[in-house]
């Protein structure tokens, strides 16, 4: 039967995708060392670097974080550093983006998922790049926090796409597609501007606070939590030496469990694309 990327990959698909992922990668850090930026690996990349000292061998993407402070200027002062062919889409320069965080993108390619087949925005190959912020010590108020923010994004995302987000046939297909339509439109009260600022709100409202605590809060898992980020240690990572956080392990078991075993065959598969075209980068 295979594993579950085969199905929408051939090798060497997935082999090109992966190296202009690569690419973009090393055109985020040489901005970052630029800037000296404070950054680190992320999610499924930071858990690749443990366990293939490189990209998850399905993997499909790349993820990256930086400090809120870090975050704020590489939004604002890449778009000047980065070199041709490279551009940085996030909420801020993109009204129309789905996402409330930032995507480092290669033109002359494209990437579109089934969700956002029809949302008028670049679509080229992208690594991911989230913010981090300080969270409370408590945890009535971490959880607090946590919802608030969660909110935000929710609204955010259902008022950017008016399209289901499966193909579900027949009448209740219909009815599904029919509500999220009427979702969207009625979230249109809010703009989309007044949406990020709320979700950053909330994300840096600790960030003057001494706490011990940060984490990424783009991601729904509330245990995405850092105990001890600092200081940041450096592992291998393909051909690349960067920064995970010091706690990394940790914070890779509370986020994953057992990550020691592989997942089966049918989990073996990280984004679908609907639409993956390398243009004339080979």
């Amino acid at each position: 039967m295979g594993e579950l990327w085969e199905q929408y990959y051939t090798s060497e698909q997935l082999k090109t995708l992966q190296k202009i992922e690569l690419d973009n990668l090393r055109a985020f850090i040489d901005v970052c060392e630029k800037l000296d930026l404070t950054y680190f690996l992320y999610g499924g990349s930071l858990l690749g670097a443990e366990k293939y000292k490189g990209m998850i061998p399905w993997d499909d993407d790349i993820d990256v974080a930086l400090t809120r402070e870090s975050y704020d200027r590489f939004v604002k002062l890449a778009p000047d550093l980065l070199p041709e062919g490279y551009f940085i889409q996030s909420p801020y320069n993109c009204p129309a983006s789905p996402y409330p965080y930032t995507k480092l993108r290669r033109r002359g390619t494209k990437y579109v998922e089934y969700p956002n087949r029809n949302v008028n925005i670049e679509t080229g190959i992208y690594i991911d790049i989230y913010p981090v912020d300080r969270i409370p010590d408590d945890e009535h108020l971490r959880k607090r926090q946590f919802r608030l923010v969660r909110k935000w994004i929710f609204i955010y995302q259902c008022r950017q796409t008016p399209l289901y987000d499966r193909k579900v046939p027949g009448s209740f297909g219909f009815l599904k597609r029919f509500v999220k339509w009427g979702v969207c439109h009625v979230l249109k009260v809010f703009s989309q501007s007044y949406c990020v600022k709320q979700i950053d709100k909330y994300m840096s409202m600790y960030n003057s606070t001494e706490t011990k605590r940060y984490a990424a809060l783009n991601s729904p898992n509330y245990d995405n939590i850092y105990l001890n980020l600092f200081p940041l240690e450096k592992v291998q990572f393909e051909k690349f030496e960067l920064n995970v956080p010091g706690d990394w392990k940790t914070h890779l078991q509370m986020r994953y469990g057992d990550y020691s075993k592989e997942p089966p065959e049918d989990q073996r598969c990280g984004h679908i694309p609907y639409i993956l075209d390398f243009g004339d980068i080979s």
